[in-house]
């Protein structure tokens, strides 16, 4: 049994991948950077140049038009006993800016689509066949709002996308720091580390000319198990869409609920549902 209240940080994405590993054991201790170390006693907390490095990747980040990212991500579920659980599984997102998205997120324990097309967002759930939706906002940083203040509905790395219009982001950031630069695949990136309230978080920026998040790891400390989040990137910042493409159609056979709202309130018609849809079939 799943520990209430375990369900995760933000940024949750269905979406989770394989954890790296360093090996402390078979090498040469650790050595902490000076500027890590200032960090840690308090006299720098917030390092400029990793706010600076979350600015350019955002900055780029707007100046795509059309992308996709994909990759695999490993979420933690927490036991009554305390035992940790993960969960492994994928994602697809295909965006174009500036209002409109198809998420794919697949796991052993649930699958999920979800869409925007500038007018409604819908969420479906293959397996049981349900499918529910609401009147979106003009822009998909103001829908992943939307559906995250109305209806409790997170969408996968939706913090990312925002950094750069959302000035609230900055001022919950408590501490930040430049870890050092790491290799994640084929990639060089640079490694950040970054804590607020409630949660900390650390995030990888491929370094040169693409400044794209490459991994993310998440850490809740709303439980005292502290849960991890984890996802690994990999970006066509090539890829194009057409309205077609990001578009819902359902299924013959598929049934459309009402979307529970946070106030009380149900959008739609027929069978009522939680806010991510029923779990029924799952």
């Amino acid at each position: 049994m799943a520990r209430s209240g375990s369900r995760g940080p933000r940024l949750k994405s269905a979406l989770w991948a394989a954890a790296l590993f360093l090996p402390f054991a078979a090498g040469p201790a650790l050595t902490v950077p000076a500027f890590a170390q200032a960090a840690e006693d308090g006299s720098n907390p917030i390092d400029p140049a990793a706010m600076k490095a979350m600015d350019a990747m955002s900055a780029y980040l707007l100046t795509l038009g059309t992308f996709r990212v994909t990759g695999e991500a490993t979420t933690e579920q927490v036991l009554v006993t305390g035992q940790k659980i993960q969960f492994g599984g994928t994602f697809d997102i295909l965006a174009r800016r500036p209002n409109a998205f198809k998420i794919v997120t697949n796991s052993d324990i649930q699958n999920r689509e979800m869409y925007y097309d500038g007018k409604t967002f819908t969420i479906f759930s293959p397996r049981s066949g349900y499918y529910a939706d609401f009147p979106a906002a003009s822009s998909i940083g103001l829908t992943i709002d939307k559906a995250r203040r109305d209806y409790g509905v997170e969408l996968p790395l939706a913090d990312l996308f925002t950094w750069g219009t959302d000035q609230t982001m900055r001022s919950r950031v408590r501490e930040a720091m430049v870890v050092r630069p790491e290799t994640i695949g084929d990639r060089k990136c640079m490694h950040l580390a970054f804590r607020q309230e409630k949660v900390d978080w650390q995030i990888w920026i491929e370094e040169g000319a693409r400044p794209l998040p490459c991994k993310m790891v998440i850490t809740n400390k709303d439980d005292p198990a502290m849960p991890q989040y984890t996802a690994v990137l990999r970006w066509d910042t090539q890829a194009t869409a057409t309205a077609a493409d990001l578009a819902f159609t359902p299924p013959p056979d598929a049934k459309r609920i009402k979307m529970a709202s946070l106030g009380g309130g149900d959008v739609g018609n027929g069978k009522n549902a939680a806010s991510t849809t029923a779990n029924e079939g799952e």
